[in-house]
């Protein structure tokens, strides 16, 4: 009787234990789901946020883009309305800045031949760049991008060959890596070239927009060179069709800064035709004719030729140092003498006089020009 009892209560005292073991293992089990559901409802929030914000970045890069929308015609606008390479260049740099948010930016432009890049413009650069400064095309990441016409990217220099890296470096404008240079070109015709520093990482879409913005820098630099043609057409000289006297100063100011920023010499010349104060006027006129014609065939297309008095030619030659004004005068007084008209009377007796600018001279169309009449004119027999 009694052993019953105490088997039947080690069964129960077993059947408990084992219950008891049962409700802790399930109560464990309930308690990882429980940890488990917490976890994936903190992993549901942190979603729910991470979907929040990207909404909210998306909202706002829509609102950026629709405000881009109504910006860009505006600066479009304001570039196209430049009517100086100066003026145009301060107006590019501020679209550039507010299309990219980029506030160290160059602009580079080219000289009329296409081979150099000069500094016009620069914005928190300061430290870096400093005019004069000029680039061949060719040389470092700014003529890089000018010879090949494509939007460069820092960060794409690793794709190119080590031939094309090694040039790149060498060449470079010391401390000076842009992180997007975007050429403006137009129709073949190289115009400048656009230079980000240490574009934002909140930018977007920057190659795009500097591709856009470039476009629309080479469509008005190509205004303002078709602009000052017509201003030179406006002016012309009905005897010799060439520009008057009227446009010596600004052509002259024009060039003068082309050789501080090129650092290339200029060749300011007289050319004095003695049969053009004929009293004979309209046989004068007809030399002075005779004479601009031959200018006009001979000329180089970078070089400009002025009637600035009754009988005399005024011709400024870009990148003509002492030798070549010196072949230029030699050639002038030996083949303008022989000209004749069409009764056979020869054109006669030409003089020369000219002033050769180097670059650092800090010279005013004023002084060139005060320095010019100075001089004693060389006839043939002086040759």
């Amino acid at each position: 009787m009694i052993t019953g009892v105490i088997i039947g209560l080690a069964i129960g005292a077993v059947a408990v234990v084992f219950l008891l073991l049962k409700e802790k293992s399930t109560a464990a089990m309930q308690e990882d789901k429980l940890k488990a559901l917490k976890n994936n409802l903190s992993t549901m929030r942190m979603s729910c946020q991470e979907a929040d914000a990207n909404q909210t970045r998306f909202e706002l890069e829509i609102n950026k883009h629709k405000d881009l929308a109504i910006l860009f015609p505006e600066l479009v606008k304001q570039i196209l309305s430049a009517r100086t390479p100066e003026e145009f260049a301060k107006l590019l740099c501020r679209a550039s800045n507010r299309l990219t948010g980029c506030t160290r930016i160059a602009i580079f432009l080219a000289d009329v031949r296409g081979g150099k890049l000069g500094l016009v413009y620069t914005e928190g650069l300061e430290d870096v760049l400093r005019q004069p400064l000029v680039v061949k095309v060719g040389d470092g990441h700014v003529g890089f991008a000018a010879e090949t016409g494509i939007v460069f990217e820092k960060q794409a220099l690793e794709t190119e060959s080590e031939l094309t890296k090694q040039r790149i470096e060498q060449s470079a404008i010391p401390g000076f890596v842009p992180d997007v240079a975007a050429p403006m070109t137009s129709q073949g015709i190289l115009y400048g070239v656009i230079c980000l520093v240490d574009v934002p990482s909140t930018a977007s879409l920057p190659r795009e927009r500097m591709r856009a913005i470039a476009a629309v820098g080479a469509a008005a630099l190509e205004s303002i060179r078709l602009l000052s043609r017509f201003e030179s057409a406006s002016d012309m000289d009905p005897d010799t069709g060439l520009p008057g006297r009227g446009r010596l100063e600004p052509i002259l100011t024009q060039e003068l800064e082309r050789v501080r920023r090129f650092d290339s010499p200029l060749t300011v010349m007289e050319l004095a035709v003695n049969r053009g104060d004929d009293a004979d006027r309209f046989r004068a006129r007809e030399f002075m004719s005779i004479a601009a014609n031959h200018l006009k065939v001979t000329m180089r297309n970078i070089d400009t030729g002025l009637r600035t008095n009754a009988s005399t030619l005024t011709l400024i030659l870009p990148g003509t140092g002492e030798e070549g004004s010196e072949s230029v005068s030699r050639k002038l007084l030996e083949d303008i003498p022989p000209l004749e008209n069409d009764a056979g009377e020869s054109l006669g007796t030409v003089r020369v006089r000219s002033v050769v600018i180097v670059p650092g001279g800090g010279d005013t169309p004023e002084m060139v020009l005060d320095s010019l009449s100075r001089l004693e004119f060389i006839s043939p027999d002086d040759v």
